[in-house]
């Protein structure tokens, strides 16, 4: 008998027993014509339950038709009990979201490297000190003219970068009168061709958009800003939104896996770090 015949006899359990009983039966019944004594005969040929055991091995795949009765039977249960039941799957449920929530954060935290290139030369420079409370402490801020000071120091072994805290941040587009938040990162404008990524649409900031304290109010989009905000429309390219005081021009959208650089956190819009109120030439 084909796989497929076997696979096929698993759903009509039925029809298979009722053949295997009628085959049974009609064996009986020539031997009786044949002048055999019924009785004789019925204990000749056996139980019918014996035969159907043994052909269900061979013409049923067994594992399969385990699991098919299993399923009928948790299926009157939970038909039976209907209130049992949807605790139990909303129990379920929410479990499994809890579990793949947190895998996700633990995949985005600790396992998935940032989508750059050579991830794995990427380091976060801190420093030691004392905090507030007296303690030995490590901070990872740094003032923006000490920044360029590290930066000239090592240009010839090592690139630096300035990247803020993501941090939500108050925004007016010019054609909608409400506000709303996004998620806003300072980074200097070399970081998209240090990292190696390539623009969606438009381009990306550049070293010459950093170079002067408020000069160039550029901002990139990621590509899941892009998506949810202007539902990928090329147009969004040249768009204006407000910030605080200054007015900046959309000049591009990230690459797609590209979300910024602290996991867990969806960056929004990327401007230049010269464009914060805090990073000021020392001269």
């Amino acid at each position: 008998m084909s796989f497929w015949s076997r696979i096929a006899n698993v759903f009509h359990g039925d029809r298979l027993s009722r053949d295997i009983d009628e085959e049974v039966q009609s064996h009986i019944e020539e031997a009786i014509e044949h002048g055999r004594d019924s009785a004789e005969a019925r204990r000749e040929f056996g139980s019918a339950l014996r035969y159907r055991e043994e052909s269900r091995d061979v013409r049923l795949i067994a594992w399969l038709d385990s699991l098919r009765a299993d399923a009928i039977f948790g299926w009157r249960q939970l038909v039976k009990r209907k209130v049992t039941s949807v605790a139990a799957i909303l129990s379920l449920a929410l479990a499994i979201g809890a579990c793949t929530g947190a895998f996700r954060l633990i995949d985005a935290l600790l396992l998935r490297p940032l989508p750059v290139k050579n991830p794995q030369q990427l380091y976060a420079l801190a420093r030691a000190g004392i905090g507030f409370d007296g303690k030995p402490a490590t901070f990872d801020g740094w003032a923006y003219p000490n920044f360029r000071l590290m930066r000239a120091a090592v240009k010839d072994q090592a690139e630096l970068l300035a990247i803020s805290y993501a941090e939500r941040m108050d925004l007016t587009f010019k054609s909608d009168p409400e506000m709303e938040k996004a998620y806003v990162q300072y980074v200097s404008g070399w970081m998209f061709g240090t990292f190696g990524l390539r623009p969606v649409m438009g381009r990306l900031l550049t070293e010459s958009d950093d170079l002067k304290p408020g000069a160039h109010p550029y901002a990139v989009l990621s590509y899941d800003y892009w998506t949810h905000r202007f539902n990928q429309d090329p147009k969004a390219i040249g768009r204006t939104f407000r910030m605080g005081d200054t007015l900046y021009e959309i000049v591009g959208v990230a690459p797609e896996r590209f979300t910024g650089t602290e996991t867990g956190t969806v960056t929004g819009i990327f401007v230049p770090t010269m464009m914060h109120p805090g990073a000021v030439h020392d001269d």
